[in-house]
């Protein structure tokens, strides 16, 4: 398993970006994956970007699926870029059921990141947001955890 993760993770490093339109973005992905820790392996980012919330209108979501194996820990980061009204916030969900989030609503407290140990394999879904349906952009980068 860890020759094939490996295999993978320089497959997607060596794929091709073009850096004209990403640059600052690739400095938030870079800044984010540093802040993740030292004891963990980069999988995956995710750049969002989302307007304010409509009056009277849900907060617009960034929903993105992925696949988590069982027995595995992950740790989910989050980083707001400059000048982004809001505070990005990531809460993962199986089946509908939340499992996680970065933002409890009963304290109001704020995370940069939140660990989660995954009991069974299967497809997640992970919902980006903004805090208080404010606009923003940022990033967010999942993690395994060695």
């Amino acid at each position: 398993m860890n020759r094939r993760f490996a295999i993978i993770s320089l497959a997607l490093l060596l794929l091709p970006f073009p850096a004209k339109s990403q640059a600052a973005t690739d400095d938030l992905v870079t800044s984010c994956v540093l802040a993740a820790g030292d004891n963990t392996t980069y999988l995956k980012d995710f750049r969002i970007q989302l307007p304010k919330a409509a009056a009277n209108a849900p907060a617009p979501v960034y929903k993105a699926n992925m696949y988590l194996m069982k027995n595995m820990k992950y740790r989910f980061s989050v980083c707001d870029a400059p000048g982004s009204q809001g505070e990005l916030t990531i809460t993962i969900y199986d089946q509908g059921k939340q499992l996680i989030s970065s933002f409890n609503k009963g304290t109001g407290k704020k995370y940069s990141s939140v660990d989660f140990i995954c009991n069974k394999t299967g497809l997640y879904t992970l919902w980006y947001d903004f805090t208080g349906g404010e606009q923003g952009s940022g990033v967010g980068v999942v993690c395994m955890i060695k």
